[in-house]
Protein backbone atom coordinates (compact mmCIF):
# COMPACT_ATOMS: atom_id res chain seq x y z
CA UNK A 1 0.00 0.00 0.00
CA UNK A 2 2.78 2.39 0.98
CA UNK A 3 4.63 1.49 -2.23
CA UNK A 4 1.50 2.28 -4.29
CA UNK A 5 1.13 5.66 -2.60
CA UNK A 6 4.81 6.40 -3.22
CA UNK A 7 4.52 5.57 -6.93
CA UNK A 8 1.32 7.62 -7.25
CA UNK A 9 2.98 10.59 -5.58
CA UNK A 10 6.06 10.21 -7.80
CA UNK A 11 3.92 10.02 -10.96
CA UNK A 12 1.99 13.10 -9.90
CA UNK A 13 5.20 14.98 -9.15
CA UNK A 14 6.69 14.06 -12.56
CA UNK A 15 3.51 15.25 -14.32
CA UNK A 16 3.64 18.51 -12.34
CA UNK A 17 7.28 19.13 -13.24
CA UNK A 18 6.68 18.34 -16.93
CA UNK A 19 3.67 20.66 -16.99
CA UNK A 20 5.70 23.50 -15.45
CA UNK A 21 8.54 22.93 -17.92
CA UNK A 22 6.11 23.02 -20.85
CA UNK A 23 4.53 26.19 -19.50
CA UNK A 24 7.93 27.82 -19.14
CA UNK A 25 8.99 26.71 -22.62
CA UNK A 26 5.71 28.05 -24.02
CA UNK A 27 6.25 31.44 -22.37
CA UNK A 28 9.85 31.64 -23.60
CA UNK A 29 8.91 30.76 -27.18
CA UNK A 30 6.01 33.19 -27.13
CA UNK A 31 8.20 36.02 -25.79
CA UNK A 32 10.88 35.33 -28.39
CA UNK A 33 8.33 35.29 -31.17
CA UNK A 34 6.74 38.51 -29.96
CA UNK A 35 9.86 40.49 -29.04
CA UNK A 36 10.18 43.79 -30.89
CA UNK A 37 6.84 43.49 -32.75
CA UNK A 38 3.58 45.31 -32.26
CA UNK A 39 1.43 42.23 -32.76
CA UNK A 40 -2.27 42.37 -33.57
CA UNK A 41 -4.39 42.06 -30.41
CA UNK A 42 -5.62 38.65 -29.37
CA UNK A 43 -5.17 35.79 -26.94
CA UNK A 44 -2.90 32.76 -26.91
CA UNK A 45 -5.44 30.76 -24.87
CA UNK A 46 -4.32 27.67 -22.99
CA UNK A 47 -0.76 26.36 -23.26
CA UNK A 48 -0.30 24.03 -26.22
CA UNK A 49 -3.98 23.66 -27.19
CA UNK A 50 -4.52 27.42 -27.32
CA UNK A 51 -8.06 28.29 -28.38
CA UNK A 52 -8.56 25.22 -30.57
CA UNK A 53 -11.41 23.76 -28.51
CA UNK A 54 -13.30 27.06 -28.48
CA UNK A 55 -12.78 27.40 -32.23
CA UNK A 56 -14.09 23.89 -32.95
CA UNK A 57 -17.02 24.32 -30.58
CA UNK A 58 -17.94 27.57 -32.33
CA UNK A 59 -17.92 26.31 -35.92
CA UNK A 60 -19.74 23.13 -34.86
CA UNK A 61 -22.72 25.24 -33.80
CA UNK A 62 -25.51 24.87 -36.36
CA UNK A 63 -27.29 28.03 -35.21
CA UNK A 64 -24.21 30.22 -34.59
CA UNK A 65 -21.24 28.96 -36.65
CA UNK A 66 -19.52 32.37 -36.35
CA UNK A 67 -19.62 32.48 -32.54
CA UNK A 68 -15.86 32.08 -32.01
CA UNK A 69 -15.08 34.64 -34.71
CA UNK A 70 -17.76 37.07 -33.58
CA UNK A 71 -16.60 37.07 -29.96
CA UNK A 72 -13.01 37.85 -30.92
CA UNK A 73 -13.90 40.31 -33.63
CA UNK A 74 -15.86 42.35 -31.08
CA UNK A 75 -12.89 42.29 -28.70
CA UNK A 76 -9.94 42.62 -31.06
CA UNK A 77 -11.14 43.53 -34.55
CA UNK A 78 -11.24 41.72 -37.90
CA UNK A 79 -7.57 40.66 -37.70
CA UNK A 80 -6.54 39.05 -34.44
CA UNK A 81 -3.91 36.83 -32.88
CA UNK A 82 -4.71 33.35 -31.57
CA UNK A 83 -3.31 29.85 -31.05
CA UNK A 84 -4.95 27.06 -33.08
CA UNK A 85 -4.06 23.48 -34.02
CA UNK A 86 -0.71 23.63 -32.25
CA UNK A 87 0.30 26.84 -34.01
CA UNK A 88 0.95 29.41 -31.31
CA UNK A 89 2.01 32.03 -33.85
CA UNK A 90 -1.22 32.48 -35.77
CA UNK A 91 -3.18 35.42 -37.11
CA UNK A 92 -6.82 35.01 -38.15
CA UNK A 93 -8.40 37.39 -40.64
CA UNK A 94 -12.06 37.98 -41.42
CA UNK A 95 -11.27 41.27 -43.16
CA UNK A 96 -12.32 40.98 -46.85
CA UNK A 97 -9.84 43.54 -48.18
CA UNK A 98 -6.93 42.14 -46.17
CA UNK A 99 -7.79 38.59 -47.25
CA UNK A 100 -7.76 39.68 -50.88
CA UNK A 101 -4.43 41.45 -50.30
CA UNK A 102 -2.89 38.34 -48.72
CA UNK A 103 -4.06 36.01 -51.49
CA UNK A 104 -2.78 38.38 -54.17
CA UNK A 105 0.69 38.50 -52.60
CA UNK A 106 1.47 34.80 -52.78
CA UNK A 107 5.22 34.37 -53.23
CA UNK A 108 6.00 37.93 -52.14
CA UNK A 109 4.57 38.30 -48.64
CA UNK A 110 3.13 34.84 -47.96
CA UNK A 111 3.26 31.25 -49.13
CA UNK A 112 0.91 28.31 -48.78
CA UNK A 113 1.42 26.60 -45.43
CA UNK A 114 -0.41 23.54 -44.11
CA UNK A 115 0.31 21.23 -41.19
CA UNK A 116 2.73 18.37 -41.84
CA UNK A 117 0.11 15.58 -41.42
CA UNK A 118 -2.01 17.32 -44.07
CA UNK A 119 0.96 17.57 -46.44
CA UNK A 120 1.72 13.86 -45.92
CA UNK A 121 -1.73 13.09 -47.25
CA UNK A 122 -1.82 15.39 -50.27
CA UNK A 123 1.78 14.61 -51.15
CA UNK A 124 4.97 16.53 -51.73
CA UNK A 125 3.75 17.75 -55.11
CA UNK A 126 0.05 18.33 -54.46
CA UNK A 127 -0.88 21.84 -55.56
CA UNK A 128 -1.17 23.06 -51.97
CA UNK A 129 2.35 21.85 -51.17
CA UNK A 130 4.39 23.36 -54.01
CA UNK A 131 5.78 26.86 -54.37
CA UNK A 132 7.42 29.18 -56.87
CA UNK A 133 7.95 28.19 -60.49
CA UNK A 134 6.71 24.62 -60.02
CA UNK A 135 3.44 25.84 -58.53
CA UNK A 136 2.96 28.27 -61.42
CA UNK A 137 3.68 25.56 -64.00
CA UNK A 138 1.35 22.99 -62.43
CA UNK A 139 -1.39 25.54 -61.83
CA UNK A 140 -1.04 26.74 -65.42
CA UNK A 141 -1.27 23.17 -66.70
CA UNK A 142 -4.52 22.62 -64.80
CA UNK A 143 -5.96 25.94 -66.01
CA UNK A 144 -5.05 25.08 -69.61
CA UNK A 145 -6.70 21.65 -69.34
CA UNK A 146 -9.88 23.33 -68.06
CA UNK A 147 -9.85 26.08 -70.69
CA UNK A 148 -13.08 27.41 -72.18
CA UNK A 149 -12.81 25.43 -75.42
CA UNK A 150 -12.66 22.15 -73.51
CA UNK A 151 -15.33 23.07 -70.97
CA UNK A 152 -17.82 24.31 -73.56
CA UNK A 153 -17.57 21.18 -75.73
CA UNK A 154 -15.97 18.07 -74.21
CA UNK A 155 -16.90 18.62 -70.56
CA UNK A 156 -20.45 19.74 -71.44
CA UNK A 157 -21.04 16.50 -73.31
CA UNK A 158 -19.24 14.16 -70.90
CA UNK A 159 -20.90 15.59 -67.78
CA UNK A 160 -24.41 15.31 -69.21
CA UNK A 161 -23.96 11.86 -70.72
CA UNK A 162 -22.76 10.57 -67.36
CA UNK A 163 -25.68 12.30 -65.64
CA UNK A 164 -28.21 10.49 -67.84
CA UNK A 165 -26.82 7.05 -66.99
CA UNK A 166 -26.29 7.90 -63.31
CA UNK A 167 -29.77 9.38 -62.83
CA UNK A 168 -31.30 6.27 -64.41
CA UNK A 169 -29.55 4.21 -61.73
CA UNK A 170 -30.79 6.56 -59.00
CA UNK A 171 -34.35 6.30 -60.31
CA UNK A 172 -34.14 2.51 -60.25
CA UNK A 173 -33.05 2.61 -56.60
CA UNK A 174 -36.00 4.81 -55.63
CA UNK A 175 -34.36 6.28 -52.55
CA UNK A 176 -30.76 7.39 -52.12
CA UNK A 177 -28.38 9.19 -49.78
CA UNK A 178 -27.77 12.11 -52.10
CA UNK A 179 -24.44 13.20 -50.63
CA UNK A 180 -22.87 9.77 -51.10
CA UNK A 181 -24.29 9.31 -54.59
CA UNK A 182 -23.02 12.73 -55.68
CA UNK A 183 -19.54 11.78 -54.48
CA UNK A 184 -19.46 8.67 -56.65
CA UNK A 185 -20.93 10.53 -59.62
CA UNK A 186 -18.35 13.34 -59.57
CA UNK A 187 -15.53 10.90 -58.88
CA UNK A 188 -16.57 8.92 -61.97
CA UNK A 189 -16.52 12.14 -63.96
CA UNK A 190 -13.07 13.19 -62.74
CA UNK A 191 -11.66 9.66 -63.15
CA UNK A 192 -12.76 9.79 -66.79
CA UNK A 193 -11.28 13.24 -67.42
CA UNK A 194 -8.01 12.66 -65.56
CA UNK A 195 -7.34 8.93 -66.05
CA UNK A 196 -9.71 7.89 -68.86
CA UNK A 197 -11.51 5.46 -66.52
CA UNK A 198 -15.15 4.60 -67.18
CA UNK A 199 -17.51 3.76 -64.29
CA UNK A 200 -16.70 0.23 -63.16
CA UNK A 201 -15.81 -1.93 -60.18
CA UNK A 202 -12.43 -0.22 -60.23
CA UNK A 203 -13.89 3.27 -59.87
CA UNK A 204 -16.09 1.99 -57.03
CA UNK A 205 -12.95 0.78 -55.23
CA UNK A 206 -11.31 4.14 -55.90
CA UNK A 207 -14.41 5.80 -54.45
CA UNK A 208 -14.17 3.71 -51.27
CA UNK A 209 -10.49 4.59 -50.93
CA UNK A 210 -11.31 8.27 -51.32
CA UNK A 211 -13.89 7.89 -48.56
CA UNK A 212 -11.13 6.92 -46.10
CA UNK A 213 -8.76 9.47 -47.65
CA UNK A 214 -11.20 12.38 -47.24
CA UNK A 215 -12.04 11.52 -43.62
CA UNK A 216 -8.37 11.58 -42.57
CA UNK A 217 -7.70 15.29 -43.12
CA UNK A 218 -9.40 16.56 -39.99
CA UNK A 219 -8.49 13.96 -37.35
CA UNK A 220 -5.68 13.48 -34.89
CA UNK A 221 -2.63 12.39 -36.95
CA UNK A 222 -2.05 9.13 -35.08
CA UNK A 223 -0.39 6.47 -37.26
CA UNK A 224 -1.75 3.43 -35.44
CA UNK A 225 -3.57 0.68 -37.38
CA UNK A 226 -7.30 1.27 -37.31
CA UNK A 227 -7.18 5.04 -36.77
CA UNK A 228 -8.72 7.37 -39.35
CA UNK A 229 -5.34 8.94 -40.16
CA UNK A 230 -3.73 5.53 -40.68
CA UNK A 231 -6.62 4.53 -42.97
CA UNK A 232 -6.12 7.76 -44.90
CA UNK A 233 -2.44 7.04 -45.48
CA UNK A 234 -3.27 3.49 -46.58
CA UNK A 235 -5.89 4.87 -48.96
CA UNK A 236 -3.31 7.27 -50.37
CA UNK A 237 -0.93 4.33 -50.98
CA UNK A 238 -3.69 2.43 -52.81
CA UNK A 239 -4.59 5.43 -54.98
CA UNK A 240 -0.96 6.24 -55.81
CA UNK A 241 -0.31 2.61 -56.86
CA UNK A 242 -3.29 2.85 -59.20
CA UNK A 243 -1.97 6.08 -60.76
CA UNK A 244 1.58 4.70 -61.10
CA UNK A 245 0.17 1.57 -62.77
CA UNK A 246 -1.61 3.75 -65.30
CA UNK A 247 1.59 5.71 -65.99
CA UNK A 248 3.55 2.49 -66.46
CA UNK A 249 0.96 1.04 -68.86
CA UNK A 250 0.99 4.17 -70.99
CA UNK A 251 4.78 4.27 -71.11
CA UNK A 252 4.76 0.66 -72.34
CA UNK A 253 1.90 1.18 -74.83
CA UNK A 254 2.45 4.58 -76.48
CA UNK A 255 0.31 3.50 -79.43
CA UNK A 256 -2.86 3.68 -77.27
CA UNK A 257 -4.25 7.22 -77.39
CA UNK A 258 -5.84 8.66 -74.23
CA UNK A 259 -7.59 12.02 -74.49
CA UNK A 260 -7.28 12.85 -70.81
CA UNK A 261 -5.24 14.92 -68.36
CA UNK A 262 -2.67 12.21 -67.62
CA UNK A 263 -2.14 11.81 -71.34
CA UNK A 264 -1.39 15.51 -71.72
CA UNK A 265 1.08 15.44 -68.81
CA UNK A 266 2.96 12.47 -70.25
CA UNK A 267 2.96 14.04 -73.71
CA UNK A 268 4.57 17.22 -72.33
CA UNK A 269 7.25 15.10 -70.59
CA UNK A 270 8.19 18.01 -68.31
CA UNK A 271 7.79 16.41 -64.90
CA UNK A 272 8.93 13.34 -62.97
CA UNK A 273 6.50 10.49 -62.37
CA UNK A 274 6.33 11.42 -58.67
CA UNK A 275 5.23 14.97 -59.53
CA UNK A 276 2.68 13.70 -62.06
CA UNK A 277 1.22 11.11 -59.66
CA UNK A 278 0.91 13.56 -56.75
CA UNK A 279 -0.59 16.18 -59.05
CA UNK A 280 -3.20 13.81 -60.49
CA UNK A 281 -4.14 12.52 -57.02
CA UNK A 282 -4.61 16.06 -55.74
CA UNK A 283 -6.82 17.00 -58.70
CA UNK A 284 -8.88 13.83 -58.27
CA UNK A 285 -9.45 14.70 -54.61
CA UNK A 286 -10.05 18.43 -55.00
CA UNK A 287 -12.06 17.97 -58.19
CA UNK A 288 -14.66 15.66 -56.70
CA UNK A 289 -14.82 16.36 -52.96
CA UNK A 290 -16.03 19.97 -53.09
CA UNK A 291 -18.25 19.66 -56.18
CA UNK A 292 -20.07 16.61 -54.84
CA UNK A 293 -20.77 18.30 -51.51
CA UNK A 294 -21.99 21.46 -53.22
CA UNK A 295 -24.48 19.49 -55.36
CA UNK A 296 -26.01 17.86 -52.28
CA UNK A 297 -26.13 21.19 -50.45
CA UNK A 298 -27.89 22.86 -53.40
CA UNK A 299 -30.73 20.32 -53.37
CA UNK A 300 -31.00 20.57 -49.59
CA UNK A 301 -31.20 24.38 -49.73
CA UNK A 302 -33.79 24.29 -52.53
CA UNK A 303 -35.86 21.73 -50.62
CA UNK A 304 -35.97 24.11 -47.66
CA UNK A 305 -36.80 27.10 -49.89
CA UNK A 306 -39.83 26.18 -52.08
CA UNK A 307 -40.01 29.67 -53.59
CA UNK A 308 -36.47 29.38 -54.97
CA UNK A 309 -37.18 25.87 -56.26
CA UNK A 310 -40.32 27.06 -58.08
CA UNK A 311 -38.45 29.92 -59.74
CA UNK A 312 -35.58 27.64 -60.71
CA UNK A 313 -37.96 25.07 -62.22
CA UNK A 314 -39.76 27.80 -64.15
CA UNK A 315 -36.48 28.98 -65.65
CA UNK A 316 -35.45 25.50 -66.76
CA UNK A 317 -38.88 24.53 -68.07
CA UNK A 318 -38.99 27.78 -70.06
CA UNK A 319 -35.63 26.90 -71.62
CA UNK A 320 -36.89 23.45 -72.62
CA UNK A 321 -40.00 24.97 -74.21
CA UNK A 322 -37.93 27.55 -76.12
CA UNK A 323 -35.69 24.83 -77.48
CA UNK A 324 -38.67 22.62 -78.33
CA UNK A 325 -36.60 19.62 -77.29
CA UNK A 326 -37.09 16.61 -75.01
CA UNK A 327 -36.45 17.19 -71.34
CA UNK A 328 -33.38 14.95 -71.29
CA UNK A 329 -31.63 16.61 -74.23
CA UNK A 330 -28.18 17.98 -73.49
CA UNK A 331 -27.76 21.71 -72.93
CA UNK A 332 -25.31 23.77 -74.95
CA UNK A 333 -22.89 26.30 -73.48
CA UNK A 334 -25.20 29.13 -74.60
CA UNK A 335 -28.13 27.43 -72.86
CA UNK A 336 -26.12 27.23 -69.65
CA UNK A 337 -25.10 30.89 -69.89
CA UNK A 338 -28.72 31.96 -70.38
CA UNK A 339 -29.83 30.55 -67.01
CA UNK A 340 -29.56 33.74 -64.94
CA UNK A 341 -31.43 32.63 -61.82
CA UNK A 342 -29.46 29.38 -61.87
CA UNK A 343 -26.28 31.45 -61.58
CA UNK A 344 -27.77 33.11 -58.50
CA UNK A 345 -28.51 29.69 -56.98
CA UNK A 346 -24.95 28.54 -57.74
CA UNK A 347 -23.41 31.57 -56.02
CA UNK A 348 -25.71 31.36 -53.01
CA UNK A 349 -24.97 27.66 -52.59
CA UNK A 350 -21.23 28.32 -52.60
CA UNK A 351 -21.65 31.17 -50.09
CA UNK A 352 -23.79 29.26 -47.62
CA UNK A 353 -22.22 25.80 -47.97
CA UNK A 354 -18.61 26.95 -47.54
CA UNK A 355 -17.15 23.64 -48.66
CA UNK A 356 -13.69 25.30 -48.86
CA UNK A 357 -13.93 27.51 -45.76
CA UNK A 358 -10.35 28.69 -45.23
CA UNK A 359 -6.77 28.76 -46.47
CA UNK A 360 -3.49 28.74 -44.55
CA UNK A 361 -0.61 31.03 -45.42
CA UNK A 362 2.76 31.69 -43.81
CA UNK A 363 4.36 35.14 -43.78
CA UNK A 364 7.71 35.07 -45.63
CA UNK A 365 8.28 38.73 -44.78
CA UNK A 366 7.05 41.07 -42.06
CA UNK A 367 3.57 42.33 -42.99
CA UNK A 368 2.45 45.76 -41.82
CA UNK A 369 -1.28 46.15 -41.31
CA UNK A 370 -3.68 48.91 -40.33
CA UNK A 371 -3.30 50.24 -36.80
CA UNK A 372 0.49 50.04 -36.80
CA UNK A 373 0.49 46.29 -36.16
CA UNK A 374 2.93 43.83 -37.72
CA UNK A 375 2.57 40.16 -38.63
CA UNK A 376 6.14 38.85 -38.21
CA UNK A 377 7.86 36.66 -40.76
CA UNK A 378 7.24 33.00 -39.96
CA UNK A 379 3.77 33.53 -38.49
CA UNK A 380 0.74 31.72 -39.89
CA UNK A 381 -2.19 33.60 -41.40
CA UNK A 382 -5.56 31.85 -41.47
CA UNK A 383 -7.78 33.45 -44.11
CA UNK A 384 -11.34 32.57 -43.09
CA UNK A 385 -13.68 32.88 -46.06
CA UNK A 386 -16.60 31.33 -44.20
CA UNK A 387 -16.21 33.92 -41.45
CA UNK A 388 -17.04 36.54 -44.09
CA UNK A 389 -19.59 34.55 -46.09
CA UNK A 390 -21.69 34.14 -42.92
CA UNK A 391 -21.22 37.72 -41.67
CA UNK A 392 -24.34 39.91 -41.66
CA UNK A 393 -22.20 43.00 -42.30
CA UNK A 394 -21.67 41.75 -45.86
CA UNK A 395 -24.60 39.38 -46.44
CA UNK A 396 -27.95 40.16 -44.82
CA UNK A 397 -29.58 37.25 -42.96
CA UNK A 398 -26.43 35.21 -43.67
CA UNK A 399 -27.83 31.82 -42.59
CA UNK A 400 -30.80 32.20 -44.94
CA UNK A 401 -30.70 30.72 -48.45
CA UNK A 402 -31.46 33.78 -50.59
CA UNK A 403 -30.43 33.45 -54.27
CA UNK A 404 -32.09 36.76 -55.12
CA UNK A 405 -29.32 38.63 -53.28
CA UNK A 406 -27.08 37.98 -56.32
CA UNK A 407 -29.37 39.29 -59.06
CA UNK A 408 -28.23 42.91 -58.99
CA UNK A 409 -24.60 41.95 -58.46
CA UNK A 410 -24.63 39.71 -61.54
CA UNK A 411 -26.52 42.26 -63.65
CA UNK A 412 -23.87 44.86 -62.80
CA UNK A 413 -21.05 42.37 -63.47
CA UNK A 414 -19.66 42.98 -59.98
CA UNK A 415 -19.26 39.40 -58.76
CA UNK A 416 -15.47 39.20 -59.01
CA UNK A 417 -14.98 42.71 -57.64
CA UNK A 418 -16.48 41.66 -54.33
CA UNK A 419 -13.86 40.56 -51.74
CA UNK A 420 -16.62 39.46 -49.35
CA UNK A 421 -17.32 36.50 -51.67
CA UNK A 422 -14.29 34.31 -52.38
CA UNK A 423 -15.39 30.66 -52.41
CA UNK A 424 -12.56 29.72 -54.79
CA UNK A 425 -9.73 31.61 -53.11
CA UNK A 426 -7.74 34.12 -55.12
CA UNK A 427 -4.39 35.24 -56.46
CA UNK A 428 -1.91 32.76 -57.91
CA UNK A 429 -3.73 29.91 -56.18
CA UNK A 430 -7.21 30.73 -57.45
CA UNK A 431 -8.93 27.36 -57.87
CA UNK A 432 -8.18 26.23 -61.45
CA UNK A 433 -11.44 24.28 -61.48
CA UNK A 434 -13.65 27.25 -60.57
CA UNK A 435 -15.55 27.39 -63.87
CA UNK A 436 -15.81 23.60 -64.05
CA UNK A 437 -17.32 23.50 -60.54
CA UNK A 438 -19.96 26.06 -61.52
CA UNK A 439 -20.69 24.25 -64.78
CA UNK A 440 -21.10 20.89 -63.02
CA UNK A 441 -23.54 22.38 -60.53
CA UNK A 442 -25.54 24.23 -63.19
CA UNK A 443 -25.93 21.14 -65.37
CA UNK A 444 -26.70 18.98 -62.33
CA UNK A 445 -29.48 21.34 -61.26
CA UNK A 446 -31.00 21.37 -64.75
CA UNK A 447 -31.18 17.63 -65.20
CA UNK A 448 -32.05 16.80 -61.58
CA UNK A 449 -34.99 19.19 -61.16
CA UNK A 450 -36.43 18.48 -64.63
CA UNK A 451 -36.17 14.70 -64.18
CA UNK A 452 -37.15 14.23 -60.53
CA UNK A 453 -39.47 15.23 -57.78
CA UNK A 454 -38.15 14.23 -54.35
CA UNK A 455 -38.98 14.15 -50.69
CA UNK A 456 -36.60 14.04 -47.70
CA UNK A 457 -36.68 10.81 -45.71
CA UNK A 458 -35.20 12.36 -42.58
CA UNK A 459 -34.72 15.74 -40.96
CA UNK A 460 -31.15 16.52 -41.99
CA UNK A 461 -28.96 19.33 -40.65
CA UNK A 462 -25.94 21.22 -41.88
CA UNK A 463 -22.75 21.09 -39.81
CA UNK A 464 -19.65 23.16 -40.49
CA UNK A 465 -17.33 20.89 -38.49
CA UNK A 466 -14.91 19.40 -39.24
CA UNK A 467 -15.86 20.44 -42.77
CA UNK A 468 -19.22 21.47 -44.20
CA UNK A 469 -21.47 18.44 -44.51
CA UNK A 470 -25.02 17.17 -44.20
CA UNK A 471 -25.10 15.19 -40.98
CA UNK A 472 -27.19 12.31 -42.41
CA UNK A 473 -26.10 12.50 -46.04
CA UNK A 474 -29.52 13.87 -47.08
CA UNK A 475 -31.59 10.70 -47.69
CA UNK A 476 -34.36 11.33 -50.24
CA UNK A 477 -37.02 9.40 -52.15
CA UNK A 478 -37.08 10.08 -55.88
CA UNK A 479 -40.11 10.24 -58.18
CA UNK A 480 -40.05 10.77 -61.95
CA UNK A 481 -41.06 14.26 -63.01
CA UNK A 482 -44.30 13.93 -64.97
CA UNK A 483 -45.38 17.47 -65.77
CA UNK A 484 -43.45 20.37 -67.25
CA UNK A 485 -45.11 22.72 -64.78
CA UNK A 486 -44.37 20.64 -61.65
Amino acid sequence: MAETVTYSWLAGFVCFVLTMLLLQLYRIVWREDSRGYNLPPGSSGWPLIGETLSFMRGINSISQPRQFIQDREQRYGKIFRTNLFGRSRMIVSVDPEFNKYILQHEGRLVQSSYLRPFRKLIGKYGLLSVYGDLQKKLHGTAVNFLRFERLSVHFMEDIQNLMHSTFAQWQAKGHIHLHHECHQFVLNLMAKQLLDLSPSKETEEIGKAFGDFSKSFVVLPIRIPGTAYWKGLKARDFLMKRIYASIKYRREHPEVVHNDFLGELLKEDLHSEEIIADFVLFLLFAGHETSASTMAFAIKFLTDCPQALRELKAEHNALIKRKGSPRNQNLTWDDYQSLKFTQCVINETHRLANVAPAVFREAIADIKIEGGFVIPKGWSVLVLMNGIHLDDKYHSSPLKFDPWRWQQILENNELYKNPSFMPFGGGLRLCPGMHLAKLELGLFLHHFITKFRWEPLDDDKISYFPVSHLTKGFPIRLHPQEQMND
